[in-house]
């Protein structure tokens, strides 16, 4: 009979201790019901003296039990016990399940009892199993490829992202295998706070004798004979000592390995840093319910929820909310784990509601856990306390940046601190602990806060008294960053300056949201704020944000001056640029900015006004002289703009000529335009003049030729991912489509054209085009229907409708029998809703 039958026979079964249970015929030690990370002959170790608990083993029983009389040095044994604790989590010097009687054996102290075997499983059903180590695999692969190639491993990264937990596990494969004829340590450092005492408890661990821990020479006289993988877990806390004694063992030592754990690199000549990032989380941000099988942030969850609930398995309905409080809690081990503790008494909807409130929520950790690990504030305390003073300061004033920041604007909110330390200096210090996270982008990089850490950071910003100031100098910097943008995007093409803007969402809605609730003078800087980011809010796919951001601006704006008068401006530049609201109201208000504009000199936005001012009365189909408009906007041409800015008073001119009855000489402005802002590379910018070509061919009757030139300007605007920003594009597109026939590919682009549309509350601006999408199909009287709803929409908002949608009323007049404004045959049709108008033209 070999060691591990005897063994197994002396086992009988399966056993309990604790919250383990070992299954010694399987191999298998679980916690809770989840897998741990042991096996080979720390396992056998464990098997052996759990079948002998309460009983000294002396060491020569244990090797020959287990080792089977090889010849083996007892540093092979040592290594397996520690193995055996570290995946016990348990402590020498205090030990729940294995003592050391020294120079003697050791005994199993804790209570041993037998587990009643479950019902025979059918027939080749499989075995459940979860894996220690979820969502980790490529890491622990990475670790081991890093040992064999450098003899000083520093893995890092936030506390509580997993950093133990890998290091264990790559401790326990290298074991394994047995690559270290002097074994694999573990020490732990986190309870030590001395580093004086560093020297000696290494020693002390690694059963090296008094002599070896008189210091950091005697320790490494003692380790430089022997070929050995030493672990160094938690060492963030005295980093320098650890850094030092490292260094000193890499000399003098050169067949030892070290593997450290720290939130910061050691620093030390020849060091291989590992950064650890988060779990995994759902790529797909616009898919709210993926499942949770699909990525390790919720599979660690699910398997915690497990070892409280056994038998848990979330239901479709759960999906949602996982994948909520996964992206909440960015995916860091620690916090999903606190949070799944939660789940039986709140259910995961609960647990997500609840995560406003996370550190009172996230706080049932393990009670054999480190302390630090039993809650969330507990584990962001650890670290923030391991800061210096100046650091602490700047974490709180950069957590006021929502979203992400640039390097440049965090080292401009840290220039006023005045604390002595270079303010890049402070935010590297933040970035080597992993509170903040580099994060690349194509206009270069960026600096993310975890979710957790900002709101830790802004609650002890709050206890110092000092968020109002940060928040006041964060919405300054944002209202120099969007002047300048305002600026910029006159004559820069738009896909320049639009997406690094995009990046600033979350940081514009938080200055305005601090700005506007406050009192002058940091109110005035957020409405001077939201005037600089009008063509942002329009422009972006944000139509409505925008118009809700003016909506709360004028409730607190001041009832006259210059910053009325601007804001004035701004709102009716939103309004002409978006099409929401009143176009007479953004009429009068841009009218009523011109004076102000003009006295102050300012070219670009009197020509910006004045471009605005002629759409809006093409809208109310006005028949007011613009001769003068646009000889205003022509003396305000600057020598120097370019094209991108040229191209208003362009696209105005060619207006100018259809107005006239020129079709074909409006046709050949438009392109020439187009050509024009295709050589700048103003790609975004040919998008609306191609929109204007297309229907200068509708109007001259070349509809195929009018598809062609709008189908490749829409397939370049999906290509990009503009299709919230040229929603006119794609629904003029689609209306051309379904008035040439309402085949498939028409009513596609129909239906994705009008949910575009609805999202924004301007399914009107394509009204006319959904007749023909019912028509075309052969439900005549549904198309009669919709052209009496089409009808009351354009009657509703007081516009007239422009060549296009004119054409096709005509049109329909004329197929229909139906002219406008009258009812359709039987009545109704004018109070359907925007859905029904939709379900009815597209189907549901």
């Amino acid at each position: 009979m070999n060691a591990p039958d005897r063994i197994s026979s002396a086992l009988a079964g399966p056993v309990a201790f604790g919250p383990f249970v070992l299954d010694h015929r399987q191999a298998r030690l679980s916690r809770d019901g989840e897998a741990v990370a042991l096996s080979g002959r720390p396992l056998e170790v464990l098997a052996l003296l759990a079948a002998r608990a309460g009983q000294l083993v002396d060491k020569d029983t244990v090797l020959d039990e287990v080792w089977g009389h090889r010849h083996v040095t007892e540093s092979v044994l040592k290594v397996a016990v520690n193995a055996l604790r570290a995946a016990l989590g348990d402590d020498a010097k205090a030990p729940r399940y294995v003592e050391t009687v020294p120079r003697r054996g050791y005994r199993f102290v804790a209570e041993v009892r037998p587990v009643v075997a479950a019902p025979a499983r059918p027939s080749g059903a499989a075995e459940p199993a979860a894996p220690a180590l979820i969502g980790r695999e490529r890491d622990l692969d990475h670790l081991a490829a890093l040992l064999a190639s450098s003899r000083l491993v520093t893995l890092c990264g936030l506390g509580g992202v997993g950093k133990t937990r890998l290091a264990l596990a790559a401790a326990a494969v290298q074991d394994r295998q047995g690559a270290w004829p002097d074994g694999v340590w573990v020490v732990r450092l986190e309870s030590l706070s001395d580093p004086v005492l560093l020297p000696s408890s290494i020693a002390q661990a690694l059963q090296l004798g008094a002599r070896a821990g008189g210091g950091t020479a005697a320790l490494a006289q003692a380790l430089a004979p022997l070929h050995l993988l030493l672990v160094l877990d938690n060492a963030e806390h005295m980093v320098e000592a650890v850094a030092a004694l490292v260094a000193s063992l890499l000399e003098a030592a050169p067949r030892v390995t070290l593997l450290v754990t720290s939130q910061v690199p050691l620093r030390v000549g020849g060091e291989q840093v590992m950064p650890l990032a988060p779990l995994a989380l759902p790529q797909d941000v616009a898919d709210p319910a993926p499942p949770p099988e699909g990525y390790a942030a919720a599979r660690l969850f699910c398997a915690r929820v497990r070892q409280w609930q056994p038998g848990y398995a979330p239901t479709p309905d759960e999906h949602a909310a996982i994948a909520a409080i996964c992206r909440s809690l960015d995916g860091v081990p620690l916090a999903l784990e606190l949070a799944a503790a939660r789940v039986p008494l709140l259910g995961t909807a609960g647990v997500r509601t609840r995560l406003s409130q996370r550190f009172a929520l996230l706080t049932r950790g393990a009670r054999d856990a480190a302390a630090r690990q039993r809650s969330l504030t507990a584990a962001l305390d650890w670290t923030y306390g391991l800061l210096s003073p100046q650091e602490q300061r700047a974490l709180q004033w950069l957590s006021v940046f929502a979203g992400s920041v640039t390097p440049d604007a965090a080292e401009a909110q840290l220039a006023g601190l005045g604390e002595g330390a270079e303010p890049l200096d402070l935010v590297a210090a933040l970035l080597e602990r992993s509170l903040l996270v580099p994060e690349a982008t194509p206009e270069g990089p960026r600096l993310c806060f975890f979710n957790s850490v900002r709101r830790y950071a802004l609650e002890r910003l709050a206890e110092a008294g000092e968020e109002a100031a940060a928040r006041a100098a964060h919405l300054r910097r944002l209202v120099a960053r969007f002047g300048c943008a305002d600026a910029d995007e006159f004559q820069t093409p738009m896909h320049r300056w639009l997406p690094p803007l995009r990046r600033e969402l979350d940081n514009l809605r938080a200055a305005l949201r601090f700005g506007l609730g406050a009192e002058p003078p940091l109110r005035d800087d957020a409405l001077r704020l939201l005037c600089a980011s009008a063509a942002f809010w329009a422009v972006g796919g944000l139509r409505v944000e925008g118009l809700r951001w003016f909506d709360e601006a004028q409730a607190v704006a001041p009832p006259e001056g210059e910053l009325a008068l601007l804001l004035a401006h701004a709102r009716g530049m939103f309004a002409a640029r978006s099409q929401l609201g009143s176009p007479q109201q953004a009429l009068e208000l841009l009218r009523q900015a011109r004076p102000l504009l003009r006295e102050r000199g300012d070219h670009r936005r009197l020509y910006q006004s004045r471009n605005a001012e002629r759409y809006l009365l093409m809208r109310l189909a006005s028949q007011e002289d613009v001769s003068e408009l646009l000889a205003d906007m022509a003396s305000q041409v600057q020598p120097g703009w370019n094209i991108v800015a040229r191209r208003h008073l362009l696209h105005l001119q060619a207006y100018a000529l259809r107005d006239r009855g020129d079709l074909e000489g409006y046709r050949q402005a438009c392109a020439a335009l187009l050509e024009a802002c295709k050589a700048e590379g103003a790609e975004f910018e040919c998008w609306p003049v191609a929109n204007a070509l297309g229907q200068a061919l509708v109007q001259l009757g070349r509809l195929d030729e009018a598809c062609r030139v709008l189908g490749a300007a829409a397939a370049q605007v999906w290509a990009r991912g503009m299709q919230r920003e040229q929603v006119p594009l794609l629904a003029i597109h689609a209306c051309v489509q379904l008035f040439r026939g309402a085949g498939a590919e028409a009513i596609q682009a129909g239906r994705e054209a009008a949910a575009l549309l609805r999202a924004e509350g301007m399914l009107w601006w394509m009204a006319d085009a959904l007749p023909w999408a019912a028509w075309g199909q052969g439900r005549h009287d549904d198309a009669r229907r919709l052209q009496a709803w089409a009808d009351a929409q354009v009657s509703r908002r007081g516009e007239t409708r422009g060549p296009l949608f004119s054409r096709l009323r005509q049109a329909f007049a004329d197929v229909a029998g139906m002219p406008v404004g009258a009812p359709p045959p039987g009545g109704g049709g004018a109070e359907l809703g925007d859905a029904a108008a939709a379900a009815l033209a597209f189907g549901a």
